[in-house]
């Protein structure tokens, strides 16, 4: 099973409570494994607008000077971090579409995870447009984490862990595993069942799919709970079972589906990333281009 090496966060920000929110936890990832932090802000009008008063009367023409004022308030944020935590903080200011530049700077510093706040959507923006966080999920080489504002509880101490009939849904085992024992965790196994449990075949190789889980957490030496749900929406399964073992994470793959326009991607994730209350971690299949990885 997979595991990665996490040396470098990555951490989007618009200086929202979001945002403070995900940078927090990745201070808090960071003292624990000693990894280094950098900091980035996409210059958008609405976010320095919304979030940065101090340059709301400015014009967007006046790029230098909201750059100076973003720098200056980036700064702060990073001395601050190592004064009181001891963790290194870089500092980044770039321009251009969030989603893409993410994405491309996570590429340029070889990040080993992102942390990024999300507030979620719904309806057609939802299927047709994808929220910023989506999309960074799905386009990322690097596992992605996503949290709300309702995750202001540091660590994971409950990380919920669906199992499904997609062919990566077992990768995500050995991540899983490898934070379980960094934060003392339990893990708590849904395996989630669609139309197809009619299926005596599919029953037999779900069940021996089960069970292999199970044999592969009894040699990890980790807590766990496995338990099986039966239903039409897994996405919805996924995170009612979550909120029933007030779960403080959940991982998920993020299924690479994508048709010729480049919407409905990955339909089981998105929809799990944009209306969990609970942290989401997504990790891409090793289908994709995803490097190397090694334990801690």
């Amino acid at each position: 099973m997979r595991t990665i090496e996490i040396r470098k966060i990555l951490v989007p920000t618009d200086f929202s409570e979001t945002a403070n929110i995900a940078l927090d936890h990745a201070v808090n990832l960071a003292q624990m494994i000693k990894a280094e932090i950098t900091l980035l802000h996409v210059l958008s009008s609405f976010s320095f607008r919304v979030n940065l008063p101090e340059v709301s009367e400015l014009e967007e023409s006046h790029q230098t000077r909201i750059s100076g004022v973003v720098d200056s308030k980036l700064t702060l944020l990073a001395d601050s971090i190592l004064d009181n935590s001891g963790v290194r903080v870089n500092i980044m200011v770039s321009s251009g579409r969030i989603r893409d530049e993410v994405v491309r700077v996570a590429d340029e510093i070889d990040a080993d995870l992102i942390i990024l706040g999300t507030h979620g959507v719904s309806g057609i923006k939802e299927f047709f447009m994808g929220s910023n966080a989506f999309r960074v999920v799905m386009e990322a080489s690097c596992p992605v984490l996503s949290v709300r504002t309702s995750a202001q509880k540091m660590g994971f101490h409950d990380i919920v862990i669906p199992i499904d009939n997609s062919f990566h849904s077992r990768e995500k085992l050995g991540v899983s595993v490898q934070l379980a024992k960094l934060y003392g965790s339990t893990l708590h196994v849904c395996g989630l069942r669609s139309h197809d449990h009619q299926d005596e075949d599919l029953n037999a190789k779900f069940r021996m799919k089960m069970k292999q889980v199970e044999d592969f957490l009894v040699e990890k030496e980790v807590n766990y709970t496995l338990q099986t749900v039966f239903c039409t929406n897994i996405a919805k399964a996924a995170t009612d079972f979550a909120t029933e073992k007030k779960a403080d994470l959940i991982v998920i793959m993020n299924e690479q589906e994508m048709n010729d326009t480049g919407f409905f991607m990955g339909a089981y994730a998105q929809q799990i990333v944009n209306h969990s209350n609970i942290p989401v971690l997504s990790i891409r299949p090793t289908s994709g281009s995803i490097g190397n990885v090694v334990p801690y």
